[in-house]
Formats: structure tokens, C-alpha cells, sequence
């Protein structure tokens, strides 16, 4: 979500006048308060509808995000010209909006049988025993909330991170929609130790990790070394447990399917934990490049995942960062 809504174009001021920060706070949640309000007065179909709309219309007119979502399409689908990017765009946005309605409406994703779909490819012994805890991954594609929805329906006790919005009073308000989500949020700022503790106390482990990570190692994506977190696969390692991509796919307005992908495992068991770990994560960006080529329009790739100039960065052999051990341990 961009920092600021309303006034997304008094951004430098509100960053040195604090009291125009909280009002622009302020001004943004009257906004997101006021369409998860009318969507929740709406069917959930008509709500995602809805949402589609209100995202199709605001989205473009948030200059900046804009531009960094043209800018990792346009690294993603290189075959598009100006006039297919600027419609994927717009396509985008609309997705992003139909997300936002449907918030209000969790509850019944959960509840209603019919509107998740359930496909295991490998089974694992987490699915039959739930009390044997794995960790799960996906992209923001679709409604990446449903992920949890869906471990939820399959009886596993899950712990997932979510990025708190700058702006608390939005995080309030998401959180108290989330709370249909019945699992455990944790935030994602220094996250390794409470992640572990899910572990131990039995919680299959969530992460949407498409984004770009600082800290993290450089690993291909769509042909860009893309510094990504590899603490999903440092903490399956360590655990003993498997690693699996989950895909969620939107069937028609508030309906999905999940696929729950075989694991992923290291190709090289005797390479050293780091190196299986960043083999792991380049199986997991290689699984959600396939998803996003499928269904473009449903990325929700809203922060800028590459440097600005990525073809100094475009390589066939991921270099590595500062070992994260300190994190999982």
C-alpha cells in the first residue's frame, strides 16, 4: 500500500512536519475505512467487484507506485510494449483493490465451502499430523490471505508474518480483519526467533516473501539477481522440515484455489547449509515466476524488487550476503 493515499503528493513535507504525517494518516484511513465499510455491506462477490473498481480507478493515480509497478512488469515481461504494460498495469491495480474489499469478508472465505479449493500435489506428513509443523511460502499474487484460510480449513495451527502498514491506524484496522484469518501474525521485523518458537510450539510456519529483502542473498528472478530472504529454507533445514510453495489462484470474483506444491529440496544434500538454502529459495523464485506468467495481472508487486539499474545485476550465478545464522539460531 502506498505510505500515503490521499495525499501521496505531500509526501516530503509529511516526512518533515510530523503533524501533517498524522493528518494524512488520518485522511487515508477515513478512505480505507470508508470502502472496507461499503464493501462489507456488499455480498462478497459483489464486494471483490467493488474493489476491483475503486482499485482500477485510485491505483494509477498513485504516481509513484505506479511506476515501480510498470517498472518490474516491464523487467518481468519484457515482450510487452507501452500501450500492454500500461493495461497490465491498470489490470493490476483493479486486482490489488478487489484484495482490499475482500478484508472485510475473511470470515466467510473461511467459512463458506465453497470458496476455497483444495489441491495437494505431494503430501507431506504435516497434512496428515498436523501437530508436525512445516514452512509454507507464496507471492502476493491472488489474495495471498487465503493461504492462511486454507491451512486453517485443513486443521493446521499456522503463525504467518505480515508488514505492518506506516500508518498505524491502518495496521489496526487490517489487523482486526485479519483476525478471521485464525492463525498467529507475527510482524516481520526481527522475526527468525519468534518463527522458531511457532515451530517448536507446533505452528506450521507462513511467509509471502516475492518482495525484496536488504539483507538478504542475491537470487535470480526473472533473470535479475533479486536479494531475497533465505530464512524460509534456513529454518526448514534446521527443523528437519519440508519447504512448500503454495499458489493461490483466483477461480472467479472471491473464489480460489490453493495448490499446495511438492516441497522443495536441495539438489546438492552435501553442499554446505547456505548454499542448500540459497538452492532452495531459487527453486521457490523459479515456482512463482511460473505462477506469475500464468496470471500477471494478480502480482501485487508494489515495491520496487530490483536495483534501478538491474542489468548490471543480471547474471546466471547468485552471489551471497552476510550469512543470516545469527537470525535462526
Amino acid at each position: 500500500m502506498a505510505e500515503f493515499i490521499v495525499g501521496n503528493s505531500m509526501r516530503k513535507l509529511a516526512r518533515e512536519y510530523p503533524f501533517l504525517q498524522r493528518l494524512l494518516w488520518r485522511v487515508d484511513y477515513a478512505f480505507v475505512w470508508l470502502v472496507a465499510r461499503l464493501a462489507r455491506l456488499l455480498p462478497i462477490d459483489a464486494a471483490s467487484r467493488f474493489g476491483e473498481k475503486v482499485g482500477a480507478f485510485v491505483g494509477p493515480r498513485l504516481k509513484r507506485k505506479t511506476a515501480i509497478f510498470r517498472t518490474n512488469l516491464a523487467l518481468a515481461f519484457p515482450e510487452l510494449d507501452d500501450r500492454q504494460l500500461d493495461q497490465l498495469v491498470k489490470k493490476a491495480w483493479g486486482r490489488a483493490g478487489r484484495v482490499l474489499a475482500e478484508y472485510p469478508h475473511l470470515e466467510t472465505l473461511l467459512t463458506d465451502s465453497d470458496r476455497i479449493t483444495i489441491e495437494i500435489r505431494e503430501p507431506i506428513a504435516t497434512y496428515s499430523d498436523p501437530g508436525k509443523p512445516c514452512i509454507m511460502v507464496s507471492a502476493h499474487q491472488s489474495n495471498w490471505e487465503v493461504a492462511c484460510s486454507a491451512m486453517a480449513k485443513m486443521g493446521m495451527p499456522n503463525a504467518s508474518l505480515y508488514s505492518p502498514p506506516t500508518n498505524p491506524l491502518l495496521d489496526r484496522l487490517l489487523l482486526d480483519s485479519r483476525q478471521a484469518l485464525n492463525c498467529q501474525l507475527l510482524p516481520r521485523d526481527n522475526s527468525a526467533r519468534l518463527l522458531m518458537r511457532a515451530l517448536k510450539e507446533g505452528r506450521t510456519v507462513g511467509m509471502v516473501m516475492d518482495r525484496r529483502v536488504d539483507d538478504g542473498k542475491p537470487i535470480r528472478f526473472f533473470g535479475y539477481d533479486k536479494t531475497s530472504t533465505i530464512l524460509p529454507a534456513k529454518l526448514a533445514l534446521k527443523n528437519h522440515c519440508d519447504l512448500v510453495p503454495i499458489q493461490i489462484v483466483r477461480r472467479e470474483d472471491a473464489r480460489y484455489h490453493v495448490i499446495f506444491h511438492p516441497p522443495v529440496r536441495p539438489r546438492n544434500p552435501e553442499a554446505d547449509e547456505t548454499a542448500q538454502a540459497i538452492d532452495m529459495i531459487q527453486q521457490v523464485h523459479e515456482h512463482f515466476e511460473d505462477w506469475i506468467r500464468q496470471h500477471p495481472a494478480d502480482w501485487f508487486c508494489s515495491k520496487r524488487l530490483w536495483p534501478k539499474n538491474p542489468a548490471l545485476h543480471k547474471s546466471e550465478v547468485s552471489g551471497s550476503d552476510a550469512d543470516i545464522d545469527s537470525y535462526a539460531a
